[in-house]
């Protein structure tokens, strides 16, 4: 387990982003901790998953919290990457938990009343190209070229 996990965290990554950039909007606080441009692979213990031909995965760590008085549902599926005319979403939400296998989280959790959850975002994206931002509903985080 853990030479798999060892695999799982550097494979291949490489540092974008790797300071705390905070925004926020309509009631939210994200916090965009970190972004790497993969690992390509996502070992979930018994299966690997790895992005498309021609993609990659682009992985962004975040915190958000909920800042109303009452809980709420966020969709990660209004967090975003640019290409060419098209939003690309998700493919996958993850635990921001060093140790053991990846699990796949629901795209739309509820956070009770100024609750906070950390998360990484998978993103299949394609190769040679380059995100220039991330949008999370208004919250948008500019990124740099890579």
């Amino acid at each position: 387990m853990l030479s798999s996990f060892a695999l799982w965290l550097g494979g291949c990554a490489r540092t974008v982003l790797n300071q705390p950039v905070h925004r926020e909007g309509d009631g939210w606080t994200l916090v965009v901790r970190k972004v790497t441009d993969g690992p390509n692979r996502f070992d979930k213990g018994d299966v690997i998953i790895k992005p498309p031909a021609e993609e990659r995965f682009i992985w962004v760590t975040i915190t958000l919290r909920n800042d109303q008085q009452r809980p709420r549902s966020f969709d990660f599926n209004h967090c975003n990457l640019d290409w060419r005319e098209e939003l690309l979403v998700p493919d996958l939400v993850n635990h921001d938990i060093g140790i053991g296998y990846a699990v796949e989280l629901p795209h739309q959790p509820e956070l009770a009343a100024g609750e906070s959850i950390d998360r990484r975002l998978v993103f299949a994206y394609p190769e040679a190209r380059s995100p220039t931002r991330l949008r999370c509903e208004s919250m948008v985080i500019p990124l740099p070229s890579f």
